[in-house]
């Protein structure tokens, strides 16, 4: 009878052996590519290269794909390599039409809040959709600024922000408006605006994402020990690992909201649901049910 039991701890243990890997994502020219999004495939797991383009996984089955993603260059789906080679993306871009930009007028709109958040962005990469009314377009053509709320236990924890047009289908395209901007946080509850005044991003007719993205990097890991009490009342240790900056979520009722969890692809996000929504254990979390959570953010536009 030990014998099995010591079997089964055995084939149980197995089950969640994994084996860390090591490699380098580097261009054509051998260059590192910082910041590569590396999701093992058919897996919500994955990574983020550092700046030297450098990665670490943790990965249970060696056999499986690795999906390497970044922002300019055609995406990979390859067995693991010590150095990963990604290839340029050409895009054709569309005729733009270039109009003065005079900012003697503004106009801000969102979902932006300051405080009372019980949820945080729980997938590494979410994206918010835009849509300002036709006269609000007319009179206030340009995008002038992103205000957006941040949690965070590091000092200077960085996110990476960027602005996509929209796919036929209603999801984030791969096309961007502007460069990728990558922002170092303050550590605790921050209020954090981006001046995209530079850029003179005039607002497309059929709206545009915001989109956030976690990296998985060491600048950005955060280790914490916590006292707990289990069932019986007992007080035990554990600890955690984290990412920071949290994003702070915000209950709403539109349907805007798209996230990645799984190969890199983008899913829609659902309604959050809460058991017993009405108790009062819940009374904080009441305002969430049946709401869709979407980061704190506002845009401000302007002529």
């Amino acid at each position: 009878m030990t014998e099995r039991i010591q079997v089964w701890v055995l084939l149980l243990l197995s089950q969640f052996t994994f084996t860390q890997i090591k490699g380098v994502v580097v261009d054509e020219n051998n260059k590192p590519i910082s910041y590569v999004n590396i999701w093992i495939e058919n897996e919500n797991s994955g990574t983020t290269s550092e700046q030297d383009g450098s990665f670490t996984l943790d990965i249970k089955n060696q056999d499986k794909n690795l999906i390497f993603s970044a922002i300019g260059y055609k995406k990979a789906l390859t067995p693991f390599k010590e150095k990963i080679v990604l290839e340029k993306e050409v895009y054709q871009l569309d005729e733009v039409l270039v109009s003065s930009l005079k900012q003697t007028q503004e106009l801000e709109i969102g979902y932006y809040e300051s405080n009372g958040f019980r949820y945080s962005m729980g997938y590494f990469i979410d994206a918010i959709y835009f849509k300002p009314l036709l006269d609000e377009r007319e009179k206030y053509p340009f995008l002038k600024e992103i205000k957006f709320k941040t949690k965070s236990k590091n000092k200077n924890a960085k996110v990476r922000i960027y602005l996509v047009e929209v796919n036929k289908d209603g999801s984030p395209s791969e096309n961007l408006l502007s460069e990728e901007l990558f922002l170092e946080v303050k550590k605790g509850n921050s209020k954090n605006v981006i001046d995209l005044s530079k850029f003179k991003i005039s607002i497309p007719e059929n709206g545009f994402f915001i989109v956030f993205e976690k990296l998985k990097i060491e600048q950005n890991k955060h280790f914490e020990e916590y006292y707990f009490k289990d069932k019986n009342g007992k007080k035990k240790f554990s600890s955690g690992l984290s990412y920071q900056p949290e994003i702070p979520l915000v209950p709403i009722d539109e349907q805007i909201g798209w996230n990645k969890r799984i190969n890199n692809k983008w899913e829609k996000s659902e309604k959050t649901t809460i058991q017993n929504p009405n108790s009062f254990e819940n009374f904080l979390m009441k305002k969430y049910h049946n709401k869709y959570l979407v980061p704190s953010v506002n845009i401000t536009l302007t002529n």
